[in-house]
């Protein structure tokens, strides 16, 4: 038995306590590191976002989605209902352009969350709601739909107006960083680190900026999610007549049930910075324009995230989007909101 023990001692004890370090390791700088960073678990980010985070309001914004029954009960002057970018996306719901909105627009906003918020399509949802009565004890003249740019085609390939389900409300699942912590176990963690870092087989792709655009230790440099790269190219004419006939059909909805719709179309991080990567290896992003010609008849409906802040990339204002993850900052989140007010009946 003492053999063993010394045996062990020095062949498998030494390799465990590797793994618990790395796994201890990647736990601690994982903590407020931001979504990309997290992902590709890359060791850059905390000390930015909390730079980030000292300079917005602690008001946070009264969200309704405790359970079904506060939506059925309660009234609201906006309901909201969309992806990461409406639940505290970046770096939590103090900077969300949800908070924004409601705290310029002196409306009480609620915020519909669907089981699964991360994998859920918003304009299926919102159609679902509306179509069963779901808001119509709320009683809401508003209704704000955000959908981001990456799946927008997906989604509205998926959309149908039959079948429809009660979209149940959940609890929130983001944390004061968004909710984008990583659910993988600490071992699968550091087998992904050296997976990625030995093969390069990293999710998270970095590339050089033709100028320094952002306030954290790598200001020059852009880091963004393989999917910006991955989906909305070579739209075919009938994936452009669904995502057409998705925007109408949830209009028509909205009309009939005499609701002032918004919708928000967040764009890819990828997408605002594309023109600005030095010898960029990856095609050039025209989805968001592409959409906003062929919803020109409905363009009072929409607000456009790029259109809102590609003027203040184009002018060297810094942190746009953050540095260290796929959503946008604070300062932009208001711009974003001041543009939703302007349409709030």
């Amino acid at each position: 038995m003492r053999k063993f023990l010394i045996k062990i001692s020095y062949t498998v004890l030494p390799v465990w306590l590797f793994f618990v370090g790395m796994a201890t390791y990647l736990w601690v700088t994982d903590d407020n590191a931001g979504d990309l960073m997290r992902l590709g678990l890359i060791n850059s980010g905390p000390g930015y976002t909390d730079s980030i985070r000292d300079i917005i309001f602690q008001q946070i914004y009264y969200t309704g989605q405790e359970e079904d029954s506060l939506m059925r009960a309660d009234t609201a002057d906006v309901v909201v209902i969309g992806d990461s970018f409406s639940h505290g996306g970046g770096v939590g719901k103090e900077g969300d352009y949800v908070n924004y909105l409601a705290h310029d627009s002196g409306r009480k906003v609620v915020v519909f969350t669907p089981m699964d918020p991360a994998i859920a399509n918003p304009m299926q949802v919102a159609y679902d709601a509306m179509k069963l009565g779901v808001l119509d004890s709320v009683n809401a003249p508003n209704l704000v739909i955000q959908e981001g740019e990456r799946y927008l085609v997906t989604r509205h390939s998926q959309f149908v107006t039959t079948d429809t389900v009660v979209p149940h409300s959940a609890p929130r699942k983001a944390a004061a960083d968004g909710g984008a912590k990583q659910e993988a176990s600490p071992l699968l963690r550091v087998k992904d680190y050296f997976f990625y870092h030995l093969f390069g087989a990293n999710p998270i792709y970095k590339e050089r900026l033709n100028r320094p655009m952002f306030t954290g230790g790598e200001p020059d440099q852009l880091y963004f999610y393989n999917e910006d790269v991955k989906y909305g190219f070579d739209i075919t004419p009938q994936q452009q007549r669904e995502i057409v006939d998705c925007f109408n059909q949830v209009i028509a909805m909205a009309r009939e049930k005499g609701i002032n719709l918004i919708i928000i179309v967040a764009c890819d991080k990828y997408d605002l910075y594309q023109d600005y990567i030095v010898d960029n290896p990856y095609p050039r992003k025209t989805l968001v324009e592409d959409v906003e010609r062929w919803m020109a008849p409905q363009g009072d409906r929409f607000v456009y995230a790029k259109r809102v802040l590609l003027p203040c990339v184009e002018r060297g204002d810094k942190d746009v989007f953050l540095f260290n993850d796929t959503h946008w900052s604070p300062v932009s989140s208001g711009l974003i909101a001041a543009e939703v007010i302007k349409k709030l009946k």
